[in-house]
C-alpha cells in the first residue's frame, strides 16, 4: 500500500512538472525576451532621468517596473528548464539619446519602434510555442505593447 502511494504522488509530481511541457521556441522566446525587457529598462532609466514630460518619466517607471517581472518570472522557466540565462547587453540602449528640448520625441520614436519588435517577438512564439504560460505571457506582451503604441501614437501626435 505504501509502495501505491509512492508511485501516486510520483505520478502527479511528474504531472505537475511543466518542464517537459515546453518546446525550444519557448526557450529561445524567454532568452531573447529576456535580453529585449533588459534593453527596454536601459532605455527607461534613460527617460526617468532625461524626460521633460510627465507622461515620458511615468510611462519609464511603468515599464521598468513590469519589465522586470516579466524578466523574473521568465529566468525561472529557463533555470527549470537547464537552459542558459542570457548575458546582460553590452551596450546601452538610449544612450545616444541627449536631454534636451525634444528628447521625449526622440525617446518615444526610439521605444516605439522597440516595443514592435517585442510585439513580433510574441507573435512569433505564439505560433511555434506549447509551453501554456510562456503563451499567456505572449498573449499578455502583444496586449499590452499594442496599447502602450497606441497610447504613445495620442500622445507623441
Amino acid at each position: 500500500m505504501a509502495l501505491l502511494g509512492l508511485v501516486l504522488a510520483a505520478g502527479c509530481a511528474a504531472a505537475a512538472d511543466t518542464s517537459v511541457d515546453h518546446v525550444q521556441a519557448d526557450v529561445v522566446f524567454s532568452q531573447e525576451m529576456i535580453t529585449h525587457h533588459q534593453q527596454t529598462i536601459q532605455l527607461a532609466e534613460v527617460a526617468a532621468e532625461r524626460g521633460k514630460s510627465s507622461y515620458v518619466r511615468d510611462l519609464s517607471k511603468k515599464l521598468i517596473a513590469e519589465e522586470k517581472a516579466d524578466i523574473e518570472m521568465m529566468s525561472s522557466w529557463l533555470r527549470s528548464w537547464k537552459e542558459p540565462l542570457p548575458p546582460e547587453p553590452t551596450t546601452q540602449m538610449g544612450s545616444e539619446l541627449r536631454a534636451g528640448p525634444d528628447f521625449d520625441r526622440q525617446w518615444l520614436k526610439e521605444l516605439t519602434g522597440h516595443l514592435e519588435h517585442g510585439v513580433q517577438m510574441a507573435e512569433a512564439v505564439s505560433k511555434a510555442g506549447k509551453h501554456g504560460p510562456t503563451l499567456e505571457l505572449a498573449g499578455k506582451v502583444i496586449q499590452a505593447q499594442k496599447a502602450e503604441l497606441a497610447d504613445i501614437a495620442e500622445h507623441a501626435g
